[in-house]
């Protein structure tokens, strides 16, 4: 078992207390009603909130998934920031909220808590405990098949619908971290494996703003646009809408309700040609729909 620094040794790793001490004051504001919804993964990413793939990190469901990322990263990143000090632990810690953030929300729904970081780490002193002497006891069999373990149970309550899981988070932080500590180790293959790393968090970047439509497996991808596409139409903000609406169809091309609400929007803006053209194709999913049959309708007149 990898040492547990004492609570008394807590001074000593300023870069992982700090990320603790946040984790946990903004946890405890979420579950006090506190409104923390702008450090979420949402679809403002895509609107440029880049800020949220790193704060999203921050706020836990649940006081076991506060305290079993906070045990991990206490373990693992005192670890970490005993042998390369304070500013460089910082940033992997950054580096591993990015990358896991950004390839969990591109490929799947989004999600919270610290995990993806913790995989990260893991992932990075699996590698430099066989290689690098510093870091020969931070990790042993029972750590590794706790990991490896909790990774195959969190994929089977996701497929089984027990309870969701931030799974591509986990792997991809996993990864990261691997790809990161073969890097460090074996500098003739760094520029290969950085090129690796480099790629995948391109896209992840790329995969969680403008290409997120085209990569995204979630059955969740699009219900969110069209939320807010319909809360923005709601008090008149209809430039808003279409925007949200116009994500919402390439997410769910056959919801035949965003078609139509679409239509509603750039009506409102006197975009008439593609008003028609929306309501055509709601009208097209759903012709027994008497909302878009009477909007196909008033069009067919009014053109």
């Amino acid at each position: 078992m990898p040492r547990v620094p004492k609570w008394k040794e807590i001074p000593q790793y300023p870069a992982i207390s700090a990320i603790a001490v946040l984790a946990v004051v903004v946890t405890v504001a979420w579950w006090t009603g506190r409104d923390v919804s702008p450090l979420f993964e949402n679809a403002e990413i895509r609107r440029g909130q880049l800020w949220r793939l790193v704060t999203s990190v921050l706020p836990h469901l649940d006081i076991i998934h506060l305290a079993f990322n906070l045990y991990w990263l206490w373990v693992l990143g005192t670890t970490v920031e005993r042998v390369y000090g304070h500013l460089r632990t910082t940033l992997l810690i950054f580096f591993f909220a990015v990358g896991s953030s950004a390839l969990d929300f591109a490929l799947a729904a989004g999600g919270v808590g610290l995990s993806g970081v913790g995989y990260g780490l893991f992932g990075l002193l699996y590698v430099l405990s066989h290689h690098d002497e510093r870091f020969k006891d931070s990790l042993d069999g029972r750590t590794v098949s706790l990991f490896v373990g909790w990774f195959l149970v969190c994929i089977f309550t996701t497929l089984t619908h027990v309870f969701s899981v931030a799974n591509v988070a986990h792997a991809s932080g996993a990864l990261l971290g691997v790809l990161l500590g073969y890097a460090i180790v074996i500098p003739k293959r760094r520029v290969l494996v950085g090129a690796g790393i480099a790629t995948l968090i391109l896209f992840g970047l790329c995969g969680a703003t403008f290409a997120r439509p085209l990569v995204n497996f979630s059955s969740q991808g699009g219900y969110e646009e069209g939320k807010w596409g319909y809360d923005a139409l709601i008090v008149n903000k209809n430039q808003e809408a279409v925007r949200w609406f116009r994500d919402a169809v390439k997410y769910k091309p056959k919801v035949a309700a965003f078609w139509f609400d679409l239509g509603i929007a750039y009506q409102r803006v006197n975009d008439q040609q593609a008003a028609t053209s929306a309501y055509q194709r709601a009208y097209e999913l759903e012709p027994t729909n008497p909302d878009y049959a009477e909007a196909v309708g008033k069009k067919a007149q009014t053109n």
